[in-house]
């Protein structure tokens, strides 16, 4: 039972120390970003909202999320996709994947976003229903 526990503990503090050197640096690819609700659609196996927001640049942008439930009803994983219109000949887009969760009244998700730039980055979103926010923190992933 021993040399079980003894190789467990060294197999596990092995991981630790090669994992070490593979430490990520996350810089912030804005500032935190305020979105208002405008439409959240529940169904017994999928919850959409959707949101949008003006631009620092001018033109807006809109994000629909679709929150899957597991098989007893509990939050689950999503998706995501949003189209930003810049002006009258630019569009922009991204697809986000994540999991999701419920904090009281508020939905909490993580995600990771593919940029039509190239551009991942990581995402931290709080979502407050009663309010109709939403609000966003982006990391950029370094290449």
């Amino acid at each position: 039972m021993w040399k079980i526990l003894s190789l467990v503990c060294l197999s596990a503090a092995t991981s630790f120390a090669l994992a070490d050197h593979h430490a990520i640096t996350l810089e912030a690819r804005g500032t935190q970003t305020e979105w208002t609700i405008t439409s959240i659609d529940l169904a017994a196996t999928e919850s959409v909202i959707t949101v949008e927001r003006e631009t620092s640049e001018g033109g807006r942008t809109y994000v629909s999320y679709h929150l899957s439930y597991d098989g007893n009803g509990n939050p689950s994983i999503y998706t995501a996709n949003a189209r930003g219109y810049v002006d009258a000949n630019t569009i922009t887009s991204a697809y986000a994947a994540g999991v999701w969760h419920r904090d009281g009244i508020l939905v909490r998700m993580d995600e990771i976003v593919s940029h039509s730039d190239g551009s991942k980055t990581v995402g931290r979103i709080t979502i407050n229903p009663l309010e109709r926010t939403m609000v966003m923190n982006q990391y950029t992933l370094p290449l």
